[in-house]
Protein backbone atom coordinates (compact mmCIF):
# COMPACT_ATOMS: atom_id res chain seq x y z
CA UNK A 1 0.00 0.00 0.00
CA UNK A 2 1.56 3.60 -0.88
CA UNK A 3 2.45 5.17 1.90
CA UNK A 4 0.03 8.86 1.76
CA UNK A 5 2.36 11.72 0.55
CA UNK A 6 0.61 14.51 2.83
CA UNK A 7 0.03 14.15 6.60
CA UNK A 8 -4.00 14.02 7.54
CA UNK A 9 -4.53 17.20 9.35
CA UNK A 10 -5.07 16.41 13.18
CA UNK A 11 -6.64 13.15 12.36
CA UNK A 12 -8.96 14.45 10.00
CA UNK A 13 -10.54 17.56 11.72
CA UNK A 14 -10.51 19.56 8.86
CA UNK A 15 -13.23 17.15 6.60
CA UNK A 16 -16.06 18.10 8.86
CA UNK A 17 -17.12 17.44 12.75
CA UNK A 18 -18.31 14.05 12.36
CA UNK A 19 -15.54 13.25 10.20
CA UNK A 20 -13.11 14.99 12.23
CA UNK A 21 -14.26 13.38 15.85
CA UNK A 22 -14.49 9.52 14.16
CA UNK A 23 -10.33 9.97 13.09
CA UNK A 24 -9.99 10.90 16.40
CA UNK A 25 -11.93 8.24 18.13
CA UNK A 26 -10.16 6.24 16.27
CA UNK A 27 -6.39 7.79 16.36
CA UNK A 28 -7.50 7.34 20.50
CA UNK A 29 -8.12 3.73 19.77
CA UNK A 30 -5.10 3.17 17.99
CA UNK A 31 -2.83 4.86 20.98
CA UNK A 32 -4.94 2.56 23.83
CA UNK A 33 -3.82 -0.67 21.89
CA UNK A 34 0.34 1.05 23.26
CA UNK A 35 0.46 -1.09 26.98
CA UNK A 36 3.84 -0.91 28.75
CA UNK A 37 4.19 -4.78 28.67
CA UNK A 38 4.41 -4.70 24.63
CA UNK A 39 6.82 -4.25 22.57
CA UNK A 40 6.55 -2.54 18.71
CA UNK A 41 3.36 -2.91 17.21
CA UNK A 42 2.90 -2.67 13.44
CA UNK A 43 0.26 -1.85 11.30
CA UNK A 44 -1.08 -5.65 11.57
CA UNK A 45 -0.48 -6.02 15.05
CA UNK A 46 -2.73 -2.88 15.79
CA UNK A 47 -5.49 -3.46 13.19
CA UNK A 48 -6.14 -7.12 14.68
CA UNK A 49 -6.41 -5.43 18.38
CA UNK A 50 -8.26 -2.63 17.15
CA UNK A 51 -10.76 -4.08 14.77
CA UNK A 52 -9.74 -0.97 11.93
CA UNK A 53 -9.53 -1.63 8.89
CA UNK A 54 -5.22 -2.06 7.53
CA UNK A 55 -6.00 1.09 5.53
CA UNK A 56 -7.22 3.03 8.23
CA UNK A 57 -4.86 2.02 10.68
CA UNK A 58 -1.42 2.60 7.87
CA UNK A 59 -3.68 6.38 7.27
CA UNK A 60 -3.98 6.90 11.13
CA UNK A 61 -0.38 5.62 12.15
CA UNK A 62 1.33 7.90 9.45
CA UNK A 63 -0.72 10.87 10.77
CA UNK A 64 0.55 10.24 14.31
CA UNK A 65 3.80 9.81 13.82
CA UNK A 66 3.94 13.38 11.89
CA UNK A 67 2.39 14.51 15.03
CA UNK A 68 5.05 13.08 17.33
CA UNK A 69 2.49 10.55 18.94
CA UNK A 70 3.98 7.78 17.63
CA UNK A 71 7.77 6.92 17.00
CA UNK A 72 8.70 4.53 14.27
CA UNK A 73 11.26 2.09 14.61
CA UNK A 74 13.20 -1.24 13.18
CA UNK A 75 13.40 -2.05 9.23
CA UNK A 76 9.68 -3.50 9.57
CA UNK A 77 7.95 -0.10 10.19
CA UNK A 78 6.64 -0.86 13.65
CA UNK A 79 5.52 1.88 16.41
CA UNK A 80 6.67 2.93 19.81
CA UNK A 81 4.45 5.45 21.50
CA UNK A 82 6.08 9.01 21.04
CA UNK A 83 7.87 11.59 23.83
CA UNK A 84 4.09 13.56 22.99
CA UNK A 85 1.82 11.35 24.74
CA UNK A 86 3.36 11.56 27.86
CA UNK A 87 2.51 15.36 27.10
CA UNK A 88 -0.64 14.58 27.07
CA UNK A 89 -1.33 12.47 29.59
CA UNK A 90 0.28 14.55 32.24
CA UNK A 91 -1.50 17.19 31.11
CA UNK A 92 -4.94 16.03 32.07
CA UNK A 93 -3.53 14.30 35.23
CA UNK A 94 -2.58 17.70 36.24
CA UNK A 95 -6.18 19.16 35.92
CA UNK A 96 -7.83 16.28 37.76
CA UNK A 97 -9.24 17.14 40.87
CA UNK A 98 -9.25 13.69 42.42
CA UNK A 99 -5.39 13.32 41.51
CA UNK A 100 -4.86 16.96 43.58
CA UNK A 101 -6.64 15.82 46.33
CA UNK A 102 -5.72 12.68 46.59
CA UNK A 103 -1.78 12.99 45.81
CA UNK A 104 -0.72 15.01 49.95
CA UNK A 105 -2.49 11.71 51.52
CA UNK A 106 -0.79 9.11 49.33
CA UNK A 107 2.60 10.37 49.95
CA UNK A 108 1.76 10.82 53.55
CA UNK A 109 0.99 6.85 53.69
CA UNK A 110 3.84 6.39 51.43
CA UNK A 111 6.27 8.31 53.94
CA UNK A 112 4.46 6.87 57.23
CA UNK A 113 4.36 3.16 55.78
CA UNK A 114 7.66 2.84 53.52
CA UNK A 115 5.86 1.41 50.86
CA UNK A 116 4.76 2.58 47.29
CA UNK A 117 1.38 3.62 46.57
CA UNK A 118 -0.59 3.83 43.58
CA UNK A 119 -4.29 5.23 42.56
CA UNK A 120 -5.63 3.21 39.47
CA UNK A 121 -8.61 3.80 36.61
CA UNK A 122 -9.97 0.63 34.81
CA UNK A 123 -9.46 0.60 30.89
CA UNK A 124 -11.00 -2.32 29.22
CA UNK A 125 -9.23 -5.34 30.95
CA UNK A 126 -6.77 -3.35 32.53
CA UNK A 127 -5.88 -0.75 35.21
CA UNK A 128 -4.19 2.37 34.44
CA UNK A 129 -2.27 4.06 37.18
CA UNK A 130 -3.08 7.97 37.28
CA UNK A 131 -0.82 8.67 40.42
CA UNK A 132 2.06 7.30 42.43
CA UNK A 133 3.78 7.79 45.56
CA UNK A 134 6.58 5.81 47.26
CA UNK A 135 8.25 6.53 50.22
CA UNK A 136 12.20 7.81 51.43
CA UNK A 137 13.45 4.23 51.68
CA UNK A 138 10.55 2.82 49.64
CA UNK A 139 11.76 -0.65 47.76
CA UNK A 140 9.03 0.39 44.86
CA UNK A 141 8.31 -1.62 41.47
CA UNK A 142 8.91 1.27 39.45
CA UNK A 143 5.73 1.60 38.45
CA UNK A 144 5.08 4.93 36.87
CA UNK A 145 1.56 7.19 35.60
CA UNK A 146 0.04 5.53 32.66
CA UNK A 147 1.43 2.21 33.28
CA UNK A 148 -1.09 -0.77 32.59
CA UNK A 149 -1.41 -3.59 34.94
CA UNK A 150 -4.05 -6.29 34.28
CA UNK A 151 -7.19 -6.47 36.32
CA UNK A 152 -7.75 -9.81 36.58
CA UNK A 153 -4.64 -11.21 38.54
CA UNK A 154 -3.66 -7.32 40.83
CA UNK A 155 -5.18 -6.66 43.90
CA UNK A 156 -6.06 -3.38 42.33
CA UNK A 157 -7.91 -4.45 39.59
CA UNK A 158 -9.55 -7.06 41.70
CA UNK A 159 -10.92 -4.25 44.23
CA UNK A 160 -11.83 -2.02 41.45
CA UNK A 161 -13.94 -5.38 39.68
CA UNK A 162 -15.94 -5.47 43.13
CA UNK A 163 -17.10 -2.04 43.42
CA UNK A 164 -18.33 -1.76 40.00
CA UNK A 165 -21.61 -2.12 39.30
CA UNK A 166 -23.51 -5.44 38.48
CA UNK A 167 -23.17 -4.95 34.84
CA UNK A 168 -20.39 -3.05 34.36
CA UNK A 169 -18.42 -6.15 36.20
CA UNK A 170 -20.22 -8.70 34.38
CA UNK A 171 -19.10 -6.84 31.43
CA UNK A 172 -15.20 -6.92 32.18
CA UNK A 173 -15.78 -10.87 33.69
CA UNK A 174 -16.52 -11.63 30.15
CA UNK A 175 -13.81 -9.94 28.22
CA UNK A 176 -11.71 -11.04 31.08
CA UNK A 177 -12.89 -14.60 29.87
CA UNK A 178 -12.60 -14.21 26.56
CA UNK A 179 -8.86 -13.16 26.71
CA UNK A 180 -8.16 -15.92 29.37
CA UNK A 181 -8.61 -18.78 27.00
CA UNK A 182 -8.57 -22.16 28.13
CA UNK A 183 -7.57 -20.90 31.68
CA UNK A 184 -10.72 -19.01 32.32
CA UNK A 185 -12.55 -21.06 34.83
CA UNK A 186 -9.50 -20.59 36.91
CA UNK A 187 -9.00 -16.79 36.26
CA UNK A 188 -12.46 -16.14 36.28
CA UNK A 189 -12.57 -18.59 40.06
CA UNK A 190 -9.72 -16.71 41.71
CA UNK A 191 -11.64 -12.80 40.87
CA UNK A 192 -14.83 -14.38 42.72
CA UNK A 193 -12.14 -15.78 45.80
CA UNK A 194 -10.94 -12.44 45.61
CA UNK A 195 -14.25 -10.41 45.38
CA UNK A 196 -15.52 -12.26 48.45
CA UNK A 197 -12.63 -11.37 50.60
CA UNK A 198 -12.99 -7.62 49.79
CA UNK A 199 -16.71 -7.94 50.48
CA UNK A 200 -15.51 -9.78 54.00
CA UNK A 201 -12.34 -7.93 54.85
CA UNK A 202 -11.93 -4.43 52.09
CA UNK A 203 -9.48 -5.45 50.66
CA UNK A 204 -8.03 -7.91 47.95
CA UNK A 205 -4.73 -9.51 47.61
CA UNK A 206 -2.47 -10.42 44.82
CA UNK A 207 0.59 -12.47 46.74
CA UNK A 208 2.45 -13.69 43.62
CA UNK A 209 -0.55 -14.25 41.01
CA UNK A 210 0.70 -11.01 39.00
CA UNK A 211 4.47 -11.56 38.88
CA UNK A 212 5.58 -14.48 41.35
CA UNK A 213 7.90 -11.86 43.36
CA UNK A 214 5.08 -9.40 43.97
CA UNK A 215 3.10 -9.12 47.04
CA UNK A 216 0.10 -6.43 47.16
CA UNK A 217 -2.91 -5.34 48.58
CA UNK A 218 -5.90 -3.00 46.58
CA UNK A 219 -9.56 -0.98 48.26
CA UNK A 220 -11.65 0.36 46.25
CA UNK A 221 -12.26 4.25 46.03
CA UNK A 222 -15.64 5.13 45.14
CA UNK A 223 -16.56 8.79 44.54
CA UNK A 224 -19.53 10.81 42.83
CA UNK A 225 -21.94 8.66 44.30
CA UNK A 226 -20.47 5.53 43.40
CA UNK A 227 -20.38 6.75 39.67
CA UNK A 228 -16.83 7.30 39.24
CA UNK A 229 -15.21 3.69 40.79
CA UNK A 230 -10.88 3.84 41.10
CA UNK A 231 -8.63 1.78 43.32
CA UNK A 232 -5.54 2.01 45.01
CA UNK A 233 -3.23 -0.24 45.78
CA UNK A 234 0.23 -0.58 47.77
CA UNK A 235 2.98 -3.17 46.52
CA UNK A 236 6.29 -4.55 46.69
CA UNK A 237 8.98 -7.29 46.43
CA UNK A 238 8.99 -10.31 48.61
CA UNK A 239 11.77 -10.64 50.48
CA UNK A 240 11.48 -7.39 51.94
CA UNK A 241 7.45 -7.37 53.17
CA UNK A 242 5.50 -10.35 54.53
CA UNK A 243 1.98 -11.49 53.20
CA UNK A 244 1.07 -10.85 57.02
CA UNK A 245 1.59 -7.39 56.81
CA UNK A 246 -0.58 -6.82 53.94
CA UNK A 247 -3.35 -8.42 55.64
CA UNK A 248 -2.70 -6.69 59.02
CA UNK A 249 -1.08 -3.46 58.62
CA UNK A 250 -1.19 -2.10 55.03
CA UNK A 251 -4.74 -3.42 53.87
CA UNK A 252 -6.71 -1.48 56.84
CA UNK A 253 -4.50 1.47 56.41
CA UNK A 254 -5.27 1.64 52.46
CA UNK A 255 -8.97 1.55 53.57
CA UNK A 256 -8.62 4.22 55.96
CA UNK A 257 -6.79 6.16 52.99
CA UNK A 258 -9.97 5.13 50.50
CA UNK A 259 -12.36 7.17 53.47
CA UNK A 260 -9.88 9.79 53.71
CA UNK A 261 -9.62 10.54 49.69
CA UNK A 262 -13.11 9.92 49.12
CA UNK A 263 -14.99 12.04 52.16
CA UNK A 264 -12.55 14.78 51.27
CA UNK A 265 -13.32 15.02 47.70
CA UNK A 266 -17.00 14.89 48.73
CA UNK A 267 -16.66 17.43 50.97
CA UNK A 268 -15.37 19.99 48.99
CA UNK A 269 -18.39 19.20 46.47
CA UNK A 270 -15.62 18.27 43.81
CA UNK A 271 -15.99 15.32 41.33
CA UNK A 272 -13.42 13.21 39.01
CA UNK A 273 -13.26 15.61 36.44
CA UNK A 274 -14.69 18.90 38.10
CA UNK A 275 -14.15 21.23 40.63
Amino acid sequence: MPVPQKPTPVLGASNGGDVGATSLRRGLEILRTFRSVDGPLGNKEIAERTGLPKATVARLTYTLVRMDYLRKTGPAGQYHLGDKVSTLGHALLRGLPVRQIAHPLMAEFAQRHEMPVGLGAGDGTWMVYLDTCVGPKTVAMRLRVGTAIPMSSTAMGRAYLHALSAVDREARLRLIEEQAGEQASQVLERIHVAMRQVARDGYAVSFGEWKPEIVAVGVPLVLDQGATILALNCGARRPHHTEEKFRRVLGPALIDLAGDIASTVASLGMTFWNE
